[in-house]
């Protein structure tokens, strides 16, 4: 049965390959008068795949800019990919053409068509849906920063700063949090379905990534039954929970409105003239606010973990920043009005963005009809990525690129100074954010979250890479990825888990205890992980990128330890935090106790049961 399963697979393959080689060869055909797109010849059938590293493939992609050019193409198992490492042609072409180059490229891996389902705005091709979900989406995002984003930002702040105090260890479990819970607050008024949103962003992006679910690298397998292909299996039960945590979030304002307690929300917006915004099936608000919530929970995250990577391996910028932090605040927590006053606090987020890119792929576009630029042909079909890693290393815009210097945005004579410094330097409409029709609505929202969430952790902590002496006489501590593993899905090997290990409250947490995400989590891999790295080497970080990543495992440059999905992360490394001051521990620890009082902090809740659902119909997936 095996072998014949294995056979029948083969064919299938084969087949599928015969296919993608007759269909290619006439569409890519030349017209007269125009050139081919120059690009790395490939191999048959496979194209280019071999080529392109699954660990940081955007550095091999930017590589190949430098050498067949601003613009070439790669053929990857059938399909063109058509690769920019220019702002000024990602406009000409993304911007300037966005009547053509607006559609995206379809996901294989999801069940539901992305191009057409209503179900995700970013990756919808310009349709009706897509038009009537960036009118909302317009709306929402609007009357949030009229709001000052409903101070959701600075509340949640003070429970991150805790949870940093309290266990410094869990660094990466308390920056997600801090924007898992600002988004769930935005979305549906309430925090307590964090876990759950950061738990559907995980398994969503896995879903979309070319190198997550098996059905992107091999779209053939999601036409085959569901006990024949686990991957296929999987999406379905992710679409499936995903549906219902929407249609669960959505109920809950509902009864929050009908007993007139719903607190300001996107939801709630929605909710309040549900005929204005003419969705066309019973649950597309649900997913229009729900998808919003899950493309803020995972990647305005990111930045602030290369904030943190960034303040260790670039030490001297850190005191800039305390001082300007000090200077404007004073003995308080930065808000929202300060904003104008902390241009280098800015200046140090827009250089995050840079230096290490969320996005370092781009997000991609699709080219709906044949097109022409300086003489080289683009055929239709195209899949066009800005690759933000190589535009956002412009050595004429970028002097001195490798190097995170977030001075460029401030001092005058650098290309990237721009007056004045009340609104300059801005990550709004910056590249990160996309190109054209395709622009991320969602920028304020991460803005404002970078604002607040980085200012307060540079205002509260230092930090360092190697251990310093610490005049404060507050313990440092070791912040360690030897201790943050991935571990594939297995038992329990405590056997039964109690319900104090279980512990989801607010309280400040206790070394040793963990939330329900935590215990599931130590099942799975984390999303994106790349295999686990022998050692750190402990050369500068200034090392130039084409030899930052070797074909072995060891990493030469350790600040390139990134995730490997569509949205890369620094994977948790070694570093030392520590309080500045006892004064600055107790503001904390008294804000956040008040906030706690008037029950500003709910529980994280549990949506599937024991083990969040395992081997039920709903629940949390492997990842």
């Amino acid at each position: 049965m095996a072998i014949l399963t294995l056979l029948v697979l083969a064919s299938i393959l084969g087949l599928f390959a015969l296919y993608k080689r007759f269909t290619i060869s006439n569409r890519h055909r030349t017209p007269d008068g125009l050139k081919t797109l120059p690009g790395p010849k490939g191999y048959p059938i496979l194209g280019s795949v071999p080529d392109v590293p699954e660990k940081n493939s955007f550095i091999k992609f930017a590589d190949w800019g430098k050498e067949y050019g601003p613009i070439y193409q790669v053929n990857l198992a059938g399909s063109n990919h058509v690769w920019i490492s220019s702002d000024q042609i990602s406009k000409d072409l993304l911007a300037k053409k966005g009547a053509i180059y607006s559609d995206r490229p379809h996901i294989p891996a999801l069940l539901s068509d992305n191009r057409t389902s209503s179900q995700y705005l970013p990756l919808l091709s310009k349709n009706d849906g897509w038009a009537r979900q960036r009118k909302f989406a317009s709306t929402i995002m609007r009357e949030s920063e009229k709001a000052n984003f409903h101070r959701y930002p600075e509340l949640e702040a003070k429970r991150m700063l805790v949870e940093l105090l309290d266990e410094p260890n869990r660094y990466n479990h308390a920056l997600e949090s801090f924007i898992s819970r600002v988004t769930c607050r935005l979305a549906w008024g309430h925090s307590e379905a964090s876990d759950e949103l950061k738990q559907r962003a995980r398994e969503l992006l896995v879903g979309v990534s070319p190198t997550g679910a098996l059905g992107n690298k091999l779209p053939f397998l999601m036409s085959l039954p569901d006990w024949l292909v686990p991957a296929k299996a999987w999406e379905r039960r992710r679409a499936a929970t995903e549906r219902k945590f929407f249609e669960v979030m959505q109920g809950e304002v509902e009864s929050d409105m009908r007993d007139k307690k719903a607190p300001a929300s996107w939801m709630k917006i929605f909710l309040q003239n549900r005929e204005k915004w003419g969705f066309k099936y019973e649950l597309e608000g649900a997913y229009a606010v729900g998808m919003h919530g899950i493309a803020g929970a995972l990647t305005i995250a990111a930045p602030m973990q290369t904030f943190c990577l960034a303040m260790c391996y670039y030490p001297r910028f850190l005191p800039m920043l305390q001082e300007e932090l000090d200077r404007v605040c004073g003995d308080r927590l930065p808000v929202a009005e300060d904003r104008p006053n902390l241009p280098f606090l800015r200046a140090v987020i827009r250089e995050c963005l840079r230096w290490r890119p969320p996005v370092p792929t781009g997000i991609p576009h699709y080219l709906t009809e044949d097109d022409e630029y300086n003489g080289y042909h683009i055929p239709k079909g195209s899949v066009m990525h800005p690759l933000e890693w190589a535009i956002s290393r412009d050595p004429d815009m970028f002097p001195d690129c490798e190097a995170f210097n977030p001075l460029r945005w401030v001092e005058p004579g650098y290309p990237t100074y721009q007056e004045p410094l009340t609104q300059f330097p801005t990550i709004i409409n910056s590249t990160q954010f996309g190109y054209g029709r395709r622009v991320c609505q969602g920028q304020t929202v991460a803005d404002e979250d970078l604002l607040i969430g980085i200012g307060s952790i540079a205002w509260l902590f230092n930090m360092s890479k190697q251990d310093i002496s610490n005049p404060t006489g507050e313990p440092n501590v070791v912040i360690d990825s030897e201790k943050v593993e991935n571990i594939t899905l297995g038992t329990n090997p405590q056997g039964s888990i109690s319900s104090e290990e279980l512990n989801t409250g607010v309280d400040s947490p206790v070394p040793g205890r963990h939330t329900m995400e935590d215990v599931i989590l130590s099942k799975y891999s984390y999303p994106g992980a790349a295999p686990k790295v022998d050692s750190m080497d402990e050369k500068s970080p200034f090392t130039e990128q084409k030899t930052a990543v070797q074909k072995s495992t060891k990493m030469l440059d350790p600040t390139l330890d990134f995730s490997t999905l569509l949205i890369a992360k620094p994977l948790p490394f070694k570093f030392h935090l520590w309080p500045r001051d006892s004064e600055r521990v107790s503001k904390v620890r008294n804000l956040f106790n008040e906030n706690h009082q008037n029950g500003d902090y709910s529980s994280n809740r549990e949506f599937w049961g024991e083990n969040q659902g395992a081997d039920k119909p709903l629940g949390w997936g492997k990842v």
